[in-house]
């Protein structure tokens, strides 16, 4: 048997490296995916903060680090992004349960948000103990 052949070019539509920034949605999935860099900052600083402990230096050194004015603001950065994160996962979760559960995507997302103040509230009465 002979093989068919043609002597068309093959399609390959064009890649650029910049094709998400031409529409707002990936330009917002880029900026939530993005949310994983401050969190990475924070487990390094968690992380830092269990060897200070390991370490007895806890009250010194590791306070001292984290009353820098930088560390700070890279900390509120990180709280900012985590928060964001969370946002955007209870509005997709909201809609993605809709649709197996039948409850109204705007109760389920507003049922998350309020267990999310409330572990939050819990959280700081606990650290403040």
């Amino acid at each position: 048997m002979s093989e068919l052949t043609t002597k068309r070019n093959k399609y390959v539509r064009e890649m650029t490296p910049t094709w998400w920034k031409s529409w707002n949605f990936y330009k917002f999935y880029m900026v939530r995916e993005a949310t994983a860099l401050p969190t990475v900052w924070f487990c390094l600083v968690l992380l830092k903060g269990v060897f200070a402990l390991g370490a007895g230096t806890f009250a010194t050194d590791f306070v001292t680090f984290l009353q820098n004015p930088i560390v700070v603001i890279l900390n509120l950065i990180s709280l900012a992004a985590m928060l964001l994160h969370a946002f955007t996962l209870f509005q997709m979760t909201g809609e993605v349960m809709s649709g197996s559960t039948g409850i109204k995507a705007e109760v389920i997302k507003k049922a998350l948000q309020g267990l999310f103040v409330v572990v939050s509230i819990i959280g700081l009465i606990l650290a403040f103990i």
